[in-house]
C-alpha cells in the first residue's frame, strides 16, 4: 500500500483538517483499507509570508527539506503540503525532494478552468501569496480568469486568516460581506489559504466558494487509492510547473 506525507503545521489546525478531509473521502470500510500517511506537524516552520516579503526564504526551505527527507527515508509515495503561500517555492522544493510533491496550486487552478471555463475567480489568500503572484501565474498558463480583491478587501482577508490561527475560531462574520460582494452576477471566490479552508461559511456562500485543500484532498484520495501504474500516469497531472499547463487548463 501508498503511504502519503503531510507536512503539516501551517497552520496546525489546517494540517488536522486536511488529514480529516483524507479519512472521510476515503472509500473505507475498516482500518486497514485507509493508506498509511506520516503527519509532521511541523509548526516551527517560519512564516511563509514574512519569507516572501523579507526576501529570505532560505530558513523556510530549509525547514521544510527537514520534512521531505524525513518522508524519502520513510518510503512515501508522494508529500503535500497543505499551504498555499509555501507553494511559491515549490520548483525549489520539488527539486530537494527524492519524492513527488502535490502540487495544490495547479490542482485548484486546472480543476477551476476544466469545471468553470472563463466564469471570474477572485482569490483570497495570505499577503505573501498576492506578493508572490504564484496563483497569478498558474492562472494565466491555464487561462483562469482570476482576480485580486481590493487592497483593502485583502487585508480584511488576511486579518481573517491570522484570526483562525490566534484563536482557532472558524466562524468570522465580517468576511461574510466580502464573500457577498464576490460573488455577485456569478462570480466564485477560491480559498487559497488552509486557515480560510477551516471557515464555517454561511449556507448561501457554499456554491460560490472553492476551497484549495478540499480539491486538494478529493484529487489525493484518487491518487493513493489508484493502482500502482495508474498512480503513475495520474501523477504528472498532479505535480509539476505552470509550464506543463496547456492553455485549456489541461496538462
Amino acid at each position: 500500500m501508498k503511504k502519503l506525507g503531510i507536512i503539516g503545521g501551517m497552520g496546525p489546525l489546517a494540517g488536522c483538517e486536511f488529514y480529516r478531509m483524507l479519512i472521510e473521502a476515503t472509500p473505507a470500510s475498516c482500518d486497514q483499507e485507509h493508506f498509511d500517511v506520516i503527519l509532521s506537524g511541523h509548526a516551527s516552520i517560519p512564516d511563509r509570508t514574512e519569507a516572501i516579503e523579507s526576501g529570505n526564504s532560505a530558513p523556510l526551505v530549509a525547514a521544510i527539506g527537514e520534512d521531505l527527507d524525513l518522508f524519502s527515508r520513510n518510503g512515501m509515495a508522494l508529500v503535500t503540503i497543505p499551504c498555499n503561500t509555501s507553494h511559491t517555492f515549490y520548483e525549489e522544493l520539488a527539486s530537494i525532494s527524492s519524492v513527488p510533491i502535490f502540487n495544490m496550486v495547479k490542482n485548484a487552478v486546472v480543476e477551476l478552468r476544466e469545471k468553470f471555463g472563463e466564469r471570474p475567480v477572485t482569490l483570497f489568500s495570505t499577503r505573501g501569496t498576492y506578493r508572490s503572484e504564484v496563483y497569478s501565474k498558474y492562472a494565466q498558463a491555464a487561462g483562469l480568469d482570476l482576480r485580486y480583491p481590493t487592497k483593502e478587501d485583502r487585508e480584511a482577508v488576511m486579518r481573517a486568516i491570522y484570526h483562525v490561527k490566534s484563536t482557532q475560531e472558524v466562524r468570522i462574520p465580517w468576511l461574510d460581506p466580502l464573500l457577498d460582494k464576490y460573488t455577485q452576477n456569478g462570480g466564485l471566490v477560491l480559498f487559497a489559504c488552509t486557515e480560510l479552508s477551516v471557515l464555517d461559511i454561511l449556507p448561501e456562500h457554499k456554491h460560490s466558494v472553492a476551497d484549495a485543500m478540499t480539491m486538494m484532498a478529493l484529487a489525493v484520495v484518487k491518487l493513493m487509492t489508484a493502482a500502482d501504474p495508474d498512480f503513475d500516469t495520474m501523477l504528472p497531472r498532479y505535480t509539476g510547473a505552470p509550464d506543463a499547463i496547456g492553455k485549456n487548463g489541461r496538462q
